[in-house]
């Protein structure tokens, strides 16, 4: 009797420690919703993940146009680059034009900024409007 008992003992923590498990890897795994840009300066999320090809090419150009101005130097995304000011679901919190403030350091911001900031911000408003665009669009798509 007693061996019966262990062993339904044994099973039931087995099962229980395989449950938990599966609980804490929900927990600390949570799904991730896509978002889609409707129109320029917002994102919201979809019913279903949507992808075209226009949309891939946007951000696909946009990460490049973030890599080549050397934007991990200062900003991270997915963990690469500097940690310290991380650009992760910034679509969650701003809209695109606010994005798009943000990048070029727009006058609204000077108080906001530290000027070393503000001033090294400047640099990108000679980006052209494709460039910054793609740029928007990768960073409120970063996949």
């Amino acid at each position: 009797m007693r061996e019966k008992w262990a062993k339904y003992i044994a099973i039931f923590t087995g099962l229980l420690i395989l449950s938990l498990t599966v609980v804490f890897a929900v927990i600390q795994n949570p799904v991730k919703k896509n978002t889609v840009i409707t129109e320029m300066g917002t994102a919201s999320p979809p019913d279903h993940p949507i992808a075209t090809t226009d949309n891939l090419n946007h951000i696909l150009a946009g990460r490049q146009i973030y890599k080549q101005n050397g934007c991990q130097l200062c900003h991270s995304i997915a963990g690469e680059g500097n940690p310290r000011n991380p650009l992760d679901n910034i679509a969650t919190k701003h809209s695109g034009e606010e994005i798009r403030d943000w990048i070029t350091g727009a006058d609204t911001l000077k108080e906001k900024l530290p000027s070393h900031i503000y001033n090294s911000k400047q640099r990108y408003k000679s980006l052209s409007q494709d460039d910054l665009n793609n740029l928007i669009i990768y960073l409120q798509n970063p996949k």
